[in-house]
């Protein structure tokens, strides 16, 4: 009995470590709030959600967690993501909504393992070319934005199905080269307001 206990708990061990950790069962462990908290054990940080009226991303998220999966900078007061953002290579979830930011930097098409993004209630008029690289990105909510159109590099992205663009206000032409652009995934848009046309 000693024994089979033994391996139990040796198996439970191995499914820990950061490679077997997902969006599916990142909620089997804790999301650190605090960055004192989570300076006070990096390795076991998986999950982030900073939410203390930032206007600046800390220096020390994109150095000390080497196995962060999602981060949590939403409610914030942020304008802009550092380039640093690159350094985060296991992030498969990054949550921005309800800031300030005007652009995404370029860098963040170097989150190869990024699989959802969440970037809605910002001042966002489009996205950088290098989204395009994110060759697991499932899904983008970007609805209340500035958005005007998306990068044709958008269409290369073999894993997308899903993109939110409501409460933005696109004429029938916008909407269209949307459409074609995205024929494969599903988008979510408002009805045309046939503005500026």
């Amino acid at each position: 009995m000693r024994t089979l206990l033994t391996i139990l708990v040796w198996c439970v061990c191995l499914g820990l470590n950061a490679q077997n950790v997902n969006l599916e069962n990142l909620d089997r462990f804790k999301q650190y709030t605090s960055l004192e908290d989570a300076l006070a054990n990096p390795d076991s940080v998986y999950s982030l959600k900073l939410k203390e009226h930032l206007k600046s991303v800390p220096k020390e998220v994109f150095i000390a967690f080497p196995n962060l999966i999602e981060l949590d900078l939403s409610k914030n007061r942020l304008k802009e993501i550092p380039a640093e953002i690159q350094s985060l290579k296991k992030l498969k979830r990054l949550i921005l909504f309800k800031n300030r930011i005007e652009e995404l930097p370029p860098q963040i098409g170097e989150l190869v393992d990024l699989e959802e993004l969440i970037i809605n209630q910002n001042e966002l008029t489009t996205l950088p070319a290098e989204i395009g690289k994110l060759k697991k990105l499932r899904y983008i909510d970007m609805w209340s934005n500035n958005i005007v159109g998306l990068p044709q590099t958008m269409a290369d992205m073999p894993a997308l199905q899903e993109v939110d663009l409501r409460v933005i206000v696109l004429n029938d032409r916008e909407r269209e080269e949307i459409g074609e652009l995205l024929q494969n995934v599903k988008v979510h848009m408002d009805e045309s307001c046939n503005c500026g046309n």
